[in-house]
């Protein structure tokens, strides 16, 4: 077990007046090594994957030790590899040990912060350059985070980079972390959207949002491209996004008049002249339909469907009119009692509940990834107990709610299938949670998991337009926690000015596909 080599000091030796001492190299139990005094007090010994690289691989680097008087083994150099080895174990139950003779105090004490100030570790541009190595040598992105203990978020986003040129660069130089050029490198291909992303970045904002609000309307983007193909398919002249872009003006049917200021009936929109089929969503919402007495259900969500719309772009050509407007195609107004003004006023009004709404759903992803996160931590960050204490003691409706209905927002952070049906549903999963938290620090992470995941279930696109005291405090908790929320998200902290919004039912084809109302 005992390798005991000869250093080049020792060759020099035989000319010199004094002998010098052959160092040894030994394999010992780390739980023999006694722990020396060290000037490093904190081990972060607690850090994941560091444990679990010592448990599979055992510890790579030899660390220092020296005899004492009683032939015991001390430690030198080290300290957290040794302890962790000997909390965790390692494959072999052994770990490598360079023998030294007895340091100074001062010599020790001078060689322990020389080791700890000036360590540096990889620079995210070379952990890049190894995954690349390991991936050219057919190793999965699974088995380099395996083998390297680098989670697996990074190997990831070190994947990405590797495939995108312009952001590696950026990375090399030191213009962006890993995660800002694993997301610029997602986006490399469309100059626009880089764009964006820099004008986000420049700006001190939240690159993870714009990234998810880039990824939901290229998503909305195929989805309306193939609802239009679908709808050519029946032989429906069928207007494409870009043509809708592009168009003047693009006008209902059902809102327009004859010359003899009647309106056209249904079967005869076919037979406009120039008449175009537009795609619009249109909102549905389920809870018209929902019965109270029905205790067992929640209402749905309210969703977005497809309409195929009847439109024209050239009114002139059409031979049709605005209402209101005698043998003119220039609207005097744009609703009864309305002026221009006032209308276009209602329409911009419109447009930004329109937009908050898809940006509220977009943040909504990469919050509740963070979440996902954030309810998996083992002990809970400073402020923790008083929002504990705030919701509990207040008796919120949030966490009445999930009580009553098992968590299911918790399940859904956690990674756990939520439990079906209601009356006793999930009590014994939400037990198991519950008594797996055996200590204080852990007891005190899982409530205010519970409490954070409570308040998320209960918000939704109405949460900017309406925010509540509560949703201040809950998301100005997660944002000194390490979250950084996105424009949207903001309203509710009192950071954004708030419009006077009108009801929420106006529908996605208002945006832009009639402005002349």
């Amino acid at each position: 077990m005992t390798d005991t080599i000869q250093t080049p000091a020792d060759t020099a030796a035989d000319e010199a007046t004094e002998p010098v001492q052959a160092e040894e190299f030994l394999h010992l139990d780390p739980a023999d090594i006694i722990i020396g005094t060290n000037v490093r007090t904190d081990l972060r010994a607690d850090h994941k994957e560091f444990r679990k690289s010592i448990k599979e691989r055992g510890v790579l680097e030899a660390v220092t030790v020296y005899r004492n008087e009683d032939g015991q083994y001390v430690l030198l150099r080290g300290q957290r590899r040794t302890v962790t080895a000997a909390e965790v174990g390692t494959p072999t139950g052994l770990i490598p040990a360079r023998v030294v003779p007895q340091p100074a105090d001062a010599d020790r004490i001078g060689d322990q912060m020389v080791e700890n100030i000036h360590r540096a570790g990889m620079r995210e541009a070379e952990i890049v350059a190894g995954v690349e190595q390991l991936a050219l040598l057919g190793v999965s992105a699974a088995q380099i985070a395996k083998r390297t203990s680098i989670d697996r978020p990074t190997v990831n986003a070190a994947l990405a980079v590797t495939k995108a040129d312009q952001s590696r660069n950026r990375l090399d130089s030191g213009d962006l972390t890993l995660e800002e050029a694993a997301i610029f490198a997602e986006f490399e291909h469309d100059p626009e959207a880089v764009e964006r992303l820099e004008n986000t970045k420049k700006w001190r904002r939240s690159l993870a949002h714009e990234a998810q609000r880039l990824r939901d309307e290229a998503a909305e983007r195929e989805a309306d491209a193939a609802e239009v193909e679908r709808l050519r398919a029946e032989g429906l002249p069928v207007l494409s996004a870009e043509e809708v872009a592009e168009a003047d003006e693009v006008l209902r049917i059902e809102r327009l008049v004859t010359e003899d200021g009647d309106p056209v009936p249904e079967e005869e929109w076919p037979n406009v002249p120039g008449a175009r089929v537009q795609v619009v969503k249109e909102w549905v919402y389920p809870e018209d339909e929902y019965d109270e007495e029905q205790e067992d259900d929640e209402p749905a969500e309210p969703y977005q469907q497809y309409v195929p719309v009847w439109v024209v772009t050239d009114l002139a050509a059409s031979g049709l009119r605005r209402r209101g407007a005698s043998g003119s195609t220039t609207a005097d107004s744009s609703d009864e009692g309305e002026s221009e003004e006032e209308a276009e006023a209602r329409r911009e009004e419109r447009r930004h509940v329109i937009a908050n709404n898809k940006a509220w759903a977009s943040a909504e992803t990469v919050r509740r990834e963070w979440l996902a996160t954030f309810v998996a931590r083992k002990t809970a960050p400073k402020g923790a107990e008083a929002l504990i204490c705030e919701a509990v003691v207040t008796g919120h409706h949030s966490l009445s709610k999930a009580m009553d209905h098992r968590h299911p927002m918790l399940f859904t952070l956690l990674g756990i299938d939520v439990p079906t049906g209601y009356y006793g549903a999930g009590y014994e999963e939400c037990h198991k949670i519950a008594t797996k938290a055996s200590t204080p620090k852990a007891a005190t992470m899982t409530t205010l998991a519970a409490i954070v995941a409570a308040w998320e279930a209960t918000t939704g696109k109405h949460s900017w337009r309406n925010p509540t005291a509560w949703d201040a405090r809950v998301l100005g908790a997660l944002v000194e926690w390490g979250y950084q929320p996105s424009e949207v998200e903001r309203i509710l902290l009192g950071e954004e000015s708030q419009p006077s919004t009108e009801d929420d039912s106006d529908d996605d084809a208002d945006e832009a596909s009639d402005s002349a109302a």
